[in-house]
């Protein structure tokens, strides 16, 4: 009914969806009819939505309608509650009077994700006709400024908020930023995804960056300066002289911001590369540096053949 109340709107779907729901009821539609009292009730609850049903159908039809929805759900039972849904239940698949929902996909860099960024988005999409307000007509007229459809192509223009440490797949919603609605219905809404391109050196762990930096082995025997990715760009970290391949390096507060302050740490792992080629003459120092010292240039290898009761002779 027209004259039902939120509370009477609320009451008859509770009532409704408690008949159908999936879980109570071996019928087959039984998810279907779910679904459109759902659907129902999203329309009943929205004002604007609700006046856009009214205005668009028939009362008498409408009470018809959903009252004989209702004995096929729930014989005997739910007859008052589809009386105030009102024809909405029965007609709600066709969503001829509400306008289609959007999606729209935003594209941003893994620094932008992880720092947050404010991004301009525009494209061209269905709007409302402002000069028949999406009827069609104006007095009594086709109207020409949308040959009678109601809807023209428009560029849309929107500031989207990327917040700190987003991730891929995040919504943003935007109530009736979507397609008009036939015969001056409302819009449908507008759904913002974001999609993160992957970096090619960083990873997340959570609030913390993930990298790997290869430092050639004499940068890991004497020790040295290395560069390393960030998400404001590059910088250096010393490398401390005998480094070995796998361990990890620390580069505090580097990381992805926390949501109450402070940022994450950015972890380098260290992968030391060893000469390609070695010319006979840098063999022979490495060799004669390795029998002077064998603790300082090989302690593990020196270890291992200590176990064995080899030496290095």
């Amino acid at each position: 009914m027209r004259s039902a109340s939120p509370e009477d709107v609320k009451k008859a779907y509770r009532e409704l969806a408690k008949a159908v729901h999936p879980d109570r009821s071996d019928d087959p539609e039984a998810q279907a009819r779910f679904q459109q009292i759902v659907d129902a009730y999203q329309v009943l609850s929205d004002q604007k939505k609700r006046q856009a049903w009214d205005t668009a159908n028939p009362v008498q039809a409408a009470k018809s309608a959903a009252t004989d929805a209702a004995r096929r759900i729930a014989p005997g039972v739910m007859e008052k509650a589809a009386e105030v849904v009102g024809g909405v239940v029965e007609g709600i698949q066709r969503r001829w009077s509400l306008g289609q929902d959007l999606r729209y996909t935003v594209d941003v860099s893994f620094s932008e994700a992880c720092l947050g960024v404010d991004k301009d988005v525009a494209f061209e999409a269905p709007v409302r006709c402002q000069d028949c307000d999406g009827r069609g007509q104006r007095d009594g007229q086709r109207c020409g400024s949308c040959q009678g459809e109601g809807v023209v192509l428009a560029q849309r223009r929107f500031r989207i908020t990327i917040p700190p440490g987003t991730t891929a797949g995040r919504l943003t919603r935007i109530p009736r930023g979507g397609t008009p609605g036939a015969k001056g219905g409302p819009e449908g809404d507008l759904t913002f995804v974001v999609a993160v391109a992957p970096h090619p050196l960083l990873e997340r762990d959570g609030h913390d960056l993930r990298c790997q930096v290869v430092v050639p082995i004499t940068t890991a025997l004497a020790g040295g300066w290395a560069p390393v990715p960030t998400l404001e760009g590059t910088t250096r970290i010393e490398i401390p002289a005998g480094v070995e391949t796998g361990q990890v390096l620390r580069l505090t507060a580097r990381g992805v911001p926390r949501p109450k302050g402070g940022r994450g740490d950015l972890r380098i792992t260290v992968d030391v590369e060893l000469p390609a080629r070695v010319s006979p003459e840098v063999r022979r120092l490495l060799e004669e540096a390795e029998r002077a010292d064998p603790e300082g240039m090989v302690p593990r290898s020196t270890r291992y053949r200590a176990r064995w009761g080899e030496t290095n002779d």
